[in-house]
């Protein structure tokens, strides 16, 4: 009778996995609640704190038992350094190194603002070199700044922005293009001896606004046309992208129409570049459903801000200056303020309420992404508010010099 036991012991043990596995239906089971860290496609359930609790971090995450590809399918890029890795280990940007900060730049959301702070208003002791008259200019490692003499010189720069190494991944390039080309272009440019940090740090903005502002943009004549969509090295085809309109540009598109076209690129901008777009067949429709595309595409982005050495929000700028400042341990001479009176606001103003359900509707990964991005800075400011011996004084003075942030600012943005 022993010896019968054991077979039929292991019998039942195979046939329990195949039912736990199989059979199950883990699409009616609850949330598994998972502390930090989170993985990929991890859905933030609370936008903040309790404030009974605001002295001590805690993070509960809702976790899909189908997004389990993604753990390791969406890997960190090679040298990138994370907002966690920051906190956990103690590491500091160190412009004098091999460090690089990396800005994902997304259309209409006050980055070009936020660019040119990095070049003209960082308090270091060898800033970035400009010229008049020029939208460029030079970002070399301390070492280097004396010997920067002519505006073309090519030198190993700590800041690879627009302002600083041009558009040299393509324009707008999104988290595929620049994960898969900063590094390339970098040894190519300086050689591959140097083992560099890489420090990616974006803004988000209200995606109604954004959306809104995007449109006014086109409708004065903004075509974008230069941006090269490459993914796994190869370029999107014209049939794959689409198009909405005929001739040079879409100048005096109304919202009806910018809204009635499918392929527009305006829709969920924000998801989309920062998402991982390999992992969805790139700009391949029909590879995969639109609704399995929409998960994993929101999930890679979700993840792939949480990972970014800095996000801010356009809406929050105070909070996102003292979140940058402390995550980098670089200060701004100056401290951001700004202006609510927005161009995308008038037009908000103006639309109808069924165009604005359309443009929610249009919009809808976007939307959950900012929300995920709110409650990703709330929460980073104050894990670092907590350990700011100095907040009072540092969140209460940013800055030296009073700078007036408009939201008219971005709307001209390229």
């Amino acid at each position: 009778m022993a010896a019968l036991r054991a077979p039929s012991a292991v019998v039942i043990g195979v046939a329990t996995v195949f039912f736990l596995l199989y059979l199950l239906p883990w699409q009616n089971l609850p949330s598994i609640q998972i502390p930090s860290p989170s993985p990929a496609s991890y859905t933030w359930r609370h936008s903040a704190y309790p404030a009974e609790n605001s002295n001590r971090l805690q993070r509960e995450w809702a976790f899909r038992a189908s997004d389990l590809d993604l753990l390791n399918a969406n890997a960190v890029p090679t040298g990138m350094i994370t907002y966690r890795a920051i906190r956990d280990t103690g590491i500091v940007f160190n412009a004098s190194g091999s460090d690089v900060l990396v800005i994902l730049h997304i259309q209409k959301t006050g980055g070009t603002s936020f660019e040119k702070h990095i070049v003209q208003d960082l308090d270091l002791e060898k800033p970035c070199i400009c010229w008049k008259r020029r939208k460029r200019c030079k970002c070399p490692r301390p070492a280097l700044s004396n010997s920067v003499e002519t505006k073309n010189e090519n030198v190993d720069s700590w800041l690879f922005s627009r302002f600083s190494t041009g558009w040299i991944c393509g324009l707008h390039a999104d988290w595929t293009e620049l994960t898969s080309c900063v590094d390339e272009e970098l040894k190519r440019a300086h050689g591959s001896s140097v083992r560099r940090r890489y420090f990616y740090v974006t803004m988000i903005r209200d995606p109604i606004h954004r959306f809104l502002s995007e449109f006014r943009h086109v409708q004065r004549g903004a075509t974008w046309k230069a941006s090269r969509h490459i993914c796994q090295k190869q370029y999107a085809t014209a049939e794959e992208l689409g198009s909405c309109y005929s001739g040079r540009s879409w100048v005096g598109v109304s919202l009806k129409e910018f809204m009635s076209c499918p392929h527009n690129l305006a829709f969920n901008r924000q998801t989309r570049m920062l998402a991982d777009l390999s992992l969805i067949g790139c700009y391949n429709k029909s590879s995969m459903s639109t609704s399995e595309r929409n998960r994993i595409m929101l999930a890679s982005a979700k993840r792939n801000l949480e990972s970014m050495a800095f996000v801010g929000l356009t809406e929050q700028q105070k909070i996102s200056q003292y979140v940058f400042e402390e995550t980098l341990k670089l200060r701004f001479k100056i401290p951001f303020t700004q202006n609510e009176d927005t161009y995308s606001k008038a037009t908000l103003d103006k639309a109808t309420a069924e165009e604005l359900d359309a443009v929610r509707q249009a919009n809808s990964l976007d939307l959950e992404l900012y929300q995920y991005a709110e409650q990703l800075l709330n929460n980073r400011f104050l894990e670092l508010k907590e350990h700011d011996p100095d907040f009072d004084e540092h969140y209460n003075f940013l800055g030296e010099k009073g700078y007036h942030f408009s939201w008219d600012d971005i709307e001209n943005e390229d």
